[in-house]
């Protein structure tokens, strides 16, 4: 049975590892840009499929989707993400797609209390709609945010949330990855299954910071700052308003504890332990150089 794979958001961090880990396993796929080749930064990969489309362009985005079998998902994160994943769905039904295999995030739930899952919650209830078979993958927080936007706090010594002291499971993304490849490779095991993706340790902000400053060699600090303070500072660096609102509710969710849990979900599916925190902080440690 054939199994062309269409890959979305294949430039991020979690794109970029699937992709490696799909050559790495001969797979037939191809990746989906927003922009054509004269136009976007450097030529296309050569060792599988290029095809181009807008997630705003719903036409366009049928005929990306056309011959397709199974439909990796990462939507970006802007206002209109719902009427995004609006137009995917329906693309991904004109154009016959058997399976869809979405990034999403933990604890999504159309009926949350909280913004961000409320939001991952209504994307994963409008796909679910289309009939197409489904699996959702829900992470939790990501080990490589501290190597990316928070590199510079971890730079200066001192990283500050508003998160209270409470514990989090993050995940490295590369195990997010790990767990997509397997199941893109055979998606029929996994059709209506939602996995939650946590690392294997629930640590506090200064446990995970600890571990950073180990690989480093010095010690990198954790201030906890109160909720309105870490939306003050949002609002003063021109986010806009609903990125503050989602910024808000995550950094609630941690604080209230509910970001703690440990899934064993990661482990099952790929039969060994997730990457550690200090694991990746011996990997990454560059990032803070």
């Amino acid at each position: 049975m054939s199994n062309k794979i269409l890959v979305t958001g294949a430039s991020g961090n979690i794109g970029s590892q699937l992709v490696r880990l799909l050559v790495e396993a001969g797979a037939d796929f191809a990746v989906l840009r927003s922009k054509e080749p004269e136009t976007a930064a450097g030529a296309p990969h050569s060792g599988y499929e290029t095809r181009y489309a807008s997630f705003d362009d719903r036409a366009a985005l049928t005929q990306a989707f056309t011959g397709i079998d199974t439909l990796f998902v990462l939507l970006p994160l802007v206002e209109n993400k719902v009427q995004l994943a609006g137009n995917v769905a329906a693309a991904a039904l004109a154009a016959g797609v058997k399976h869809i295999v979405r990034s999403s995030g933990a604890g999504a739930d159309p009926k949350a209390g909280f913004a961000l899952p409320r939001l991952q919650g209504e994307i994963d209830a409008l796909l679910a709609a289309t009939g197409i078979a489904c699996t959702f993958l829900r992470p939790a927080g990501f080990m490589q945010n501290f190597a990316t936007f928070m590199a510079g706090q971890v730079k200066s010594g001192t990283v500050y949330a508003a998160q209270a002291d409470a514990a989090q499971s993050l995940i490295d993304v590369r195990d997010i990855a790990a767990v997509a490849a397997k199941v893109l490779l055979a998606p029929e095991k996994h059709a209506g299954q939602a996995y939650t993706l946590t690392g294997g340790e629930s640590l506090t902000t200064q446990q995970q910071l600890d571990s950073i400053g180990q690989a480093l060699g010095h010690p990198v600090k954790y201030q906890a700052v109160p909720f309105e303070g870490a939306v003050q500072a949002m609002q003063d660096m021109g986010m806009p308003g609903w990125v503050v609102e989602l910024m808000d509710s995550l950094n609630r969710i941690v604080a209230a504890g509910y970001a703690a849990g440990i899934s064993p979900d990661v482990e099952r599916l790929l039969g060994r332990k997730p990457i550690t925190m200090a694991q990746f902080a011996r990997d990454y440690s560059a990032a803070w150089h």
